[in-house]
């Protein structure tokens, strides 16, 4: 489950920098150009707590704690979604 939360919040999240790179590259605002921190930040913070980037990387966590483990993510991913929303109106 925290797999594919994980993996949805990758890809919201690469379309909002995606979205907001274009409209850095047509207004040059400090404010848009934040946002792309912004979202790098959140990109990565996704990226790496996808569960197959340890086991890409043969690393063996310890034991997991259940619903805690990805409920963090779909809070995540409910703020990137009302971002993604509010850039495209």
């Amino acid at each position: 489950m925290k797999t594919l939360i994980t993996t949805f919040n990758t890809v919201i999240i690469g379309a909002l920098l995606a979205n907001y790179i274009s409209i850095y590259r047509e207004i040059r605002s400090k404010f848009t150009l934040s946002l792309i921190v912004f979202s790098v930040a959140l990109l990565l913070f996704a990226v790496s707590s996808n569960p197959l980037i340890p086991f890409f990387l043969n690393f063996h966590p310890g034991p997991t704690l259940g619903l805690f483990t990805f409920l963090p993510n779909i809070f995540a991913s409910i703020a990137v979604l009302m971002l993604l929303y509010l850039s495209y109106e």
